[in-house]
């Protein structure tokens, strides 16, 4: 196939007519510019034989269908999950409900599209070993430092000045935040709700920022 489209090229080489060797001699080229987002899974699932053909195919965009399947079984997970195309592995930790820690964690730290925070509600997005990202260039990243339980009370607190409001918000809610700290971000104006659905914070602040409408009524007593 030699049209000089390469839009056209590229619709060509996914048909499902083709064999593989005949993909191969088309001259497409795989976008990079697609947003790897989470798809809803469709009324009718799809063939399984089809599915499978594609996640077996060499051409990427087939990879990146058969990645949006919800359904997609555990071998097929596997092989996906360390395909070589950034959108196949991305689509899968994504959409797939088993996609491993490993591959969620490294999409996120790959990814930087729409939707990239997605990946930290899937159900196997790790915790453990986040404290490590505490000095990350990245603001996103940083930021995941604070869902990791082991990020000792002095870099939460520093993370609570960090340049980044969502990493400020996220330490100021972590329960090892220090409690002077805790106690005097209560009074900050911007972090202050985040600090006050802080699970370390103290019953009798509670009670205290009950009485006074949420704001701290003189030092903790």
């Amino acid at each position: 196939m030699s049209d000089p489209d390469p839009d056209v090229r590229l619709a060509v080489s996914l048909h499902p007519a083709l064999s593989e060797e005949e993909r191969a001699r088309i001259d497409y080229q795989v976008p990079m510019d697609h947003f790897f987002v989470y798809l809803p899974a469709p009324e009718a699932p799809r063939d399984p034989g089809a599915v499978r053909r594609d996640a077996l195919s060499r051409h990427p965009l087939l990879r990146r269908r058969a990645a949006c399947d919800h359904l997609l079984p555990p071998d097929l997970v596997a092989r996906l999950a360390s395909d070589d195309d950034l959108g196949v592995r991305v689509l899968l930790a994504q959409n797939h409900p088993d996609a491993p820690a490993s591959l969620l964690l490294r999409s996120f730290l790959e990814y930087t599209g729409p939707e990239r925070s997605h990946l930290t509600t899937r159900p196997n997005f790790p915790t453990d070993g986040l404290a490590a990202f505490a000095d990350h260039e990245d603001p996103e990243v940083r930021a995941l430092a604070a869902r990791a339980p082991e990020t000792g009370p002095a870099t939460v607190a520093r993370l609570t000045r960090d340049p980044d409001p969502a990493v400020r918000a996220a330490a100021a809610r972590h329960p090892n935040l220090p409690q002077p700290r805790l106690a005097a971000l209560l009074d900050d104006e911007e972090l202050a709700h985040h600090a006050a659905a802080n699970a370390a914070l103290p019953p009798d602040v509670i009670h205290r920022l009950l009485r006074t409408g949420g704001r701290q009524a003189g030092p903790p007593e």
